[in-house]
This record gives structure tokens, sequence and C-alpha cells, in this order.
């Protein structure tokens, strides 16, 4: 049974973020994120469908899609056009459904496939960024996890307890865009210091232009990527515990120290390909810089479904500051720092909203800006998402159990906008940190890809033992490559 539409909901006017997700996607680069989950077993697709139904029925943005208004659009009821997952793995590999975009007005925002083999299955739920943030997807996930533990034991007629699917508040999506509630910046001082801060950050970000990762592939030699061009890795324990060792000596957290990471990597990986300095205006500072997006939500929002409750923050660094890893680690840290203090992240909301003020200007400024290089990287850090399905679900063999399946492994990453060659997502899973990584499928092959994440693998080993020495005949990181 289709979900059914929530009383006195829609329609539900869309957010500032959500028109910026809209305005800033193309065809070739859809506003699109990934998860997909490995999984121990064989899938039960009819209990599987009865989760999926029961978890959408909870999240009402997933079963939605878009009207246009002349005050910018509302998200209207769509439950009975959800299509079913395709678990025909040789039609999806031909149809691609990772290069179809998602009309938003025509369609609801969520694709699932799946791939069934002897003794395992893996599950590849596609979302549209308009719909839900990374934190809206894993509600999502823990949902359909849940879901399908007690369907399972249902039509099994087992006995064992499972926990009931947490509380959700569906009216709380009506305040998902309002700052009551939730962190939100707040610069002290007098209005001539808050004024200077602003004016500070803004010349800054005009004075700087972020540097793309460049290609070894020239022209149309570079290779097609094989399905969705997931790339993972896992480190050690040991490898991990030496990264956060790493970080405290310079009081940063393990997000910090990968910010800095990337950077070195992105200017060692440049360097390699290009000795030649970028053609720029004097008054330009070629920085690279690193996306990060941030939750805005507060305690308030604990019974809040799957939305966008989020920002970005832009960390940019001059060429001659990535050079010094340890003063860049120090600058990313106090930068990181003072955006949870003040939450500067909603700035940028605020700054979308600005825009929005005059008609037709945000989509001005992203069809400007379509072509250039918002940021080098894209870092979504999940931290310890397993924890909260693995804390409520029995676990056997070291991992989470799912009705009559095991969950192995999970992984997701964040959409890929023109100008940027790279999006990585990091992960905790059993201690050990899970990095996975996507190129643009234009003009970056798979080759470059895989090479790219070896480099940071490098990188990261590197500094890992600087701290921490793995001993002899210590385990190799993990490396896979996913559809």
């Amino acid at each position: 049974m289709s979900p059914t539409a929530p009383d006195n909901l829609f329609p539900l006017p869309l957010t500032a973020f959500e028109r910026f997700m809209l305005a800033d996607e193309s065809t070739d680069y859809p506003m699109m994120f990934y998860l997909q989950v490995r999984l121990k077993g064989i899938v039960d697709r009819d209990v599987m469908k009865f989760a999926v139904d029961e978890a959408l029925s909870r999240h009402p943005l997933l079963c939605s899609r878009v009207e246009t208004t002349n005050r910018g659009g509302h998200w209207v009821w769509a439950g009975g056009e959800i299509p079913k997952p395709d678990w025909d793995h040789e039609r999806w590999m031909v149809e691609e459904p990772w290069r179809q975009p998602i009309d938003l007005t025509t369609n609801i925002g969520l694709r699932v496939w799946g791939e069934q083999g002897s003794d395992h299955a893996t599950i590849t739920i596609q979302f549209h960024h308009a719909c839900c943030d990374g934190i809206g997807a894993a509600q999502f996930l823990e949902d359909v996890a849940i879901a399908y533990a007690r369907h399972h034991a249902a039509s099994t007629g087992a006995t064992a307890e499972l926990p009931e699917l947490r509380p959700l508040n569906l009216e709380l999506l009506k305040n998902r865009n309002r700052a009551e509630g939730r962190r939100v910046a707040n610069v002290s001082g007098s209005i001539v210091r808050r004024i200077r801060i602003v004016m500070k950050y803004t010349i800054r970000y005009l004075a700087q232009v972020k540097l793309p990762l460049l290609s070894k592939a020239t022209g149309d030699d570079g290779e097609r990527h094989p399905g969705l061009g997931l790339l993972s890795l896992k480190l050690t324990r040991a490898e991990t515990r030496g990264l956060r060792d790493a970080a405290k000596q310079h009081n940063a957290s393990l997000n910090d120290l990968l910010v800095r990471e990337l950077m070195v990597t992105a200017q060692a990986w440049n360097s390699n390909i290009s000795n030649k300095q970028p053609r720029l205006l004097r008054w330009k500072q070629p920085t690279f810089c690193v996306l990060v997006p941030i939750s805005l939500r507060g305690p308030s929002d604990s019974e809040l479904p799957a939305c966008n409750v989020v920002s970005y923050i832009f960390i940019a660094r001059p060429l001659m500051l990535v050079a010094r890893p340890d003063e860049l680690l120090i600058s990313v840290r106090d930068e990181m720092q003072l955006v949870h203090e003040s939450q500067a992240g909603w700035m940028f909301i605020q700054a979308l909203k600005a825009m929005e003020r005059i008609p037709g200007l945000l989509r001005l400024v992203m069809k400007r800006s379509r072509k250039n290089c918002m940021s080098t990287i894209v870092l979504s850090h999940m931290g310890n998402m397993l924890n909260a399905i693995g804390s409520r679900l029995p676990k056997r063999d070291g991992r989470i159990q799912m009705g009559n399946l095991l969950v192995e492994d999970v992984c997701g990453i964040p959409p890929i906008r023109q100008g940027t060659a790279a999006a990585l997502s990091t992960i905790m899973v059993s201690g050990c940190l899970s990095i996975t990584i996507r190129c643009c499928p234009v003009g970056f092959p798979q080759s470059d890809a895989q090479e790219l994440l070896n480099s940071l693998l490098q990188g990261l080993r590197q500094t890992a033992t600087t701290t921490c020495p793995p001993p002899k005949g210590a385990a190799q990181a993990h490396v896979s490559v996913s559809v």
C-alpha cells in the first residue's frame, strides 16, 4: 500500500536552501546524493517494500514533487507516484539512473535500485538534495532498517524484542526554515563590529579564486566511469587512531585534519600535473577550497522528519599556507571553532534569502557562476551514522542484524557541482575511518579518481604513522569499487 498524504501539511512552501538546490543544478550536474548499503544475505523483497513504504510515510518530502509558482514554488503530495525499487541489474546498468537527472516538477526526489548476489546484496538510494540533507537521509535509512527487521520478524513469527520507530512530528516541517530553536549565527558586539566582520569575510571571498583539481585527461581521452563510480577505502583501527592523535596534538578535530589533508593532497596533485601558475587578475588570490556541509539543527529538531536544515562553509586557504601543513591545520581549526561557536553557517542561508528579495537575482548569480569553481573539493563527514542504527538493533558477529540480513557497510556521497572535480564523504565503521570518493564524470576519468584517492591514502598514512607507527605486518587499507 502506498503512503497516504498527511493532513494539513501540503502545499508546503520551498525554503531558500531548497530553491538554491534547484537553481544550482543542470542536466550534467544534478543536485543528487547517494547512500549505498551492502548487506549479507538474501533480501526479502516483499518485506523490503513494506519497510520502505512505512519509512516513506514518515518522511513526506521524499514522497513529494515541486509545483512552481510566482512566489518560488511549493511541495505537493505525490505518494501515488513512488517508483518501485529496480532489482534488474542488467536493465539499470543500461539505463544508468545515476546519469538521469530527477525532474522534481514531475517526479519525487527518490530512486532505489539493487543487486542481489548469491549471499550479498547492494542497495543504492538516490536522493535529490532539495528533498533532504545527509542527516535526513540517515533518518530514512534507520527507519527502513528497523521497519525491515520488524516486518521480517512478524512474517516469520520471531519473538525477538525489536525497537519501535522513533517518534516524528510532521508539523515541524512547516518550521524547517525558521531560526527559532536552532543554532543561529550570533556575532556579539556593536552593529559596527558586526558589519566589519561581515565585510571582512565578504571582501576576502571576493579577493579569492578557487582552484579546481586538474585532470590528466586531454580532450575526449578520458574513459567513461563504470557505473556510479564510487571508490572507497577503509583505514585500520591503528591508522584511524593515529589520525585522531595527530589532530589532538593541535587541539583539532578529525574533520579539521581531513580538510587539511585534502588541501595538501590537492596542491600536490595539481603540482604534479602542471607547474604553470594560473593566469589570474593580480588582486585575485589563488586558493584551495573545501566545501563542508554543516547542520543547523537544534534541540527542538529531534522529531523533525527528513528535510534540509543544513548550510555550507567554504574553507579556502592560499597556496603559501597550504605548503605549511601545521600552520594550515591550526588555521582550519580556528575557523571551524568560530563557525561552531557563532553558527556562521546560518549566514549562507541569510545571504540566499537576501538575494531572493530581488526577483531573478539568485538564478542570475547561479547562471553566471555555473562554470566557475565554487570549491576544489566537497567533504561531507557522516560521523558515527551507523551508531544510530546499531545502538537500536541487535548485532551478530559484530555486525548490525536487520532481520535475516547483516549490514556489512554503508557509504554516501554528496552532489558534484560543475567546476568541482571531486566529492568525498567519511564515516566511522567499527572504529575505522571509511572514505568514499566520486569524481566528476565529465573530464575527470576514473583512473584519475583512483590515483587521487591513492594519493590521499598515502598522505593520511604518513600523518597517522608520525604519531602511531603501525606494527610490522599491519593490515593494508581496504580499497573497493562500487557501481
